[in-house]
């Protein structure tokens, strides 16, 4: 009771006592000798740099396949870079080829039709007529050499729109304002989306199989001369003198009876027509028209003939007025 009274009180407190001996919780620091200073020392080690973390070490370093690039990998280490490196390569290759093809077939196919575009035609294809050379001019004359008909091959009969799309122009016809043509190939340079488009058209009607074709579009001034060919071009007094270009309007066709119901689905101004099948014409061809007097009068023996030498790859020849797509009002 007297030490709990002093202890409340403050009274001395007792010296602490020296930690036994005999403590297991402080063991381990009981004789640990007091740390001393490292010694420096004038030995320059040279550095390792074999991980990410080295230092100095003071030894000599071991000669290791880390040092040199072509020790360290091998091509087995590249196997995802060569592939993809063959991928690109076999692309590459496949696109230059069927580029390279499509610009020889439609080469050759201006090629044997310019003559009779030149023909019927006073400019064909976008570079104008080919000017002549000075032994032209020596022997001929200027006047003679400047009326050759000779037009450069191929380049400016035609021109790319894209890997598979070309295009040609003629114009200077009477009664015609120009004639667009138009070359669609098939996309030999995406074998893969050839394939695609093949699948799609045999599970639906909408998506056509891809097929090369040749579409023509003749444009008749149809007496609006003076609204087509500016007043400052050559010639162009003449022409408006010359009212004799404008036509009655109609619809006539000779179509494909392969592709006929596709052709009325596609176009207005061919659903308003009836079909009639003639006599005149193979069986795999018919007429469809507004009137049959207009049949009687269109169906000459030359067309006939033209007809029967284009075989069933003609899909159609049509002559219209009327717009393709359905007027909304």
């Amino acid at each position: 009771m007297a030490a709990f009274l002093n202890n409340l009180f403050g009274g001395s407190k007792p010296s602490a006592s020296p930690i036994p001996a005999g403590d297991s919780d402080f063991a381990d620091f009981a004789g640990a000798p007091d740390p001393e200073p490292a010694s420096l020392t004038s030995t320059i080690s040279t550095p390792s740099f074999t991980g990410l973390a080295s230092f100095p070490t003071g030894r000599a370093v071991p000669y290791t396949k880390w040092y040199n690039i072509h020790e360290r990998y091998s091509l087995s280490d590249f196997k995802q870079e060569g592939v993809i490196l063959s991928l690109i390569v076999v692309i590459v290759i496949i696109h230059m080829f069927g580029t390279s093809t499509n610009r020889k077939k439609a080469k050759q196919w201006v090629a044997a039709h310019a003559p009779v575009l030149q023909k019927e035609f006073a400019l064909v294809g976008f570079g104008g007529r080919k000017p002549p050379t000075a032994e032209e001019v020596e022997n001929a004359g200027l006047a003679k050499s400047m009326a050759n008909d000779t037009l450069e091959l191929p380049v400016d009969l035609l021109k790319e729109k894209s890997p598979q799309e070309f295009t040609t122009y003629a114009t200077g016809r009477q009664n015609v304002a120009f004639l667009d043509v138009n070359l669609t190939l098939m996309k030999r340079y995406s074998p893969l989306s050839m394939i695609a488009e093949y699948g799609m058209s045999l599970f639906f009607e909408s998506m056509p199989a891809p097929v090369e074709q040749m579409e023509a579009i003749l444009y008749p001034f149809d007496g609006r001369e003076a609204l087509t060919v500016p007043g400052q071009a050559p010639g162009a007094h003449e022409l408006r003198k010359d009212t004799k270009s404008g036509f009655d309007g109609f619809v006539w066709a000779i179509v494909n009876k392969e592709t006929m119901k596709q052709l009325r689905d596609d176009r207005y101004d061919v659903s308003i027509t009836t079909t009639k099948d003639t006599p005149k014409l193979p069986v795999w061809a018919t007429v469809m028209s507004e009137s049959a007097e207009i049949t009687d009068f269109l169906l000459t023996p030359e067309l006939i003939k033209a007809v029967e030498e284009a075989g069933e790859l003609l899909n159609h020849l049509i002559i219209t007025d009327q717009p393709i797509d359905q007027p909304l009002k």
